[in-house]
């Protein structure tokens, strides 16, 4: 069993070549830090009730579902705060 493990665990470096695969996981906070930062932005600018609610649900949509989930939750704030 552990030689099973150590074979899988060595191969990872050579799928990713250069790039280790905890940056892409940094790269999502990131992204999901500036994606809720300017969501709270725009929803301050426009006076909603709620902006924290907007950016954290954008961030949180962005880091745990990535492009689909980000997708779904701008459409939602779209057709309830940006389209008057």
């Amino acid at each position: 069993m552990f030689t099973v493990i150590a074979t899988a665990t060595s191969t990872v470096p050579l799928q990713f070549g250069v790039l280790d695969p905890s940056l892409f996981g940094l790269l999502n906070v990131i992204v999901a830090v500036i994606v809720g930062y300017f969501t709270y932005q725009d929803a301050t600018a426009r006076k909603t009730d709620s902006p924290k609610l907007w950016a954290g649900g954008m961030a949180l949509a962005s880091l745990l579902l990535n492009l689909l989930g980000f997708l779904v939750a701008f459409a939602v704030y779209y057709f309830v705060v940006i389209r008057d």
